[in-house]
């Protein structure tokens, strides 16, 4: 069995935070979309496009 069961997509750290943030920040705004809309599917496609940007891509150092 192989160490790392998930493949990791190896950035530069730089790349790693950036996207995260940007990633960070869409859900904030879907979830002012929500919270004025009353449409929850924004936030949860964001929400799970973060988990997976968090699951798959990671820097190494």
């Amino acid at each position: 069995m192989s160490e790392a069961p998930v493949p990791k997509l190896v950035v530069d750290e730089k790349v790693e935070v950036t996207v995260s943030l940007v990633g960070i920040l869409a859900v904030c705004v879907a979830t002012y979309h929500v919270g004025k809309t009353g449409n929850w599917k924004p936030l949860s496609a964001t929400s799970f496009g973060l988990a997976l940007v968090v699951l798959f891509v990671t820097s190494e150092r």
